[in-house]
């Protein structure tokens, strides 16, 4: 993996706002970077503050890629369980055909859902 790849470089230029403005190119393998400004900020401060948000992003989007077949497990065993009973509805308790059919329509597309496409 590149250190900077291009969504990295493209969330560090919109990091910097208005503040400055930043021109990415592409020159084969290499990226040429170009930070000016208009107002009185050091653009050598800036291009650090660049490099270090596309550091800081091509990071977190490598450690993402690390634990998401952990998220995947955790929000599979959390949704396995259920989820908490709701309050009853005022409609179910005064007409309790509608409950039933509820019920039957609520089973109905579990059962399509367990089956698949």
């Amino acid at each position: 993996m590149s250190v900077y790849p291009r969504a990295s470089m493209a969330a560090a230029a919109l990091a910097l706002g208005r503040r400055a403005r930043v021109t990415l190119s592409a020159e084969g393998r290499n990226w040429r970077v170009a930070v000016s400004t208009a107002g009185r900020a050091d653009v050598e401060t800036l291009l650090g503050e660049f490099f270090n948000e596309a550091l800081s992003h091509a990071r977190r989007q490598a450690r993402l890629k690390q634990v998401k077949p952990l998220i995947a497990a955790f929000a599979a065993r959390l949704l396995s369980r259920g989820f908490p009973a709701v309050p009853p509805d005022p409609l179910e308790q005064l007409e309790p055909q509608v409950r039933l059919d509820r019920a039957e329509e609520t089973a109905a597309l579990l059962e399509r859902a367990r089956r698949g496409p």
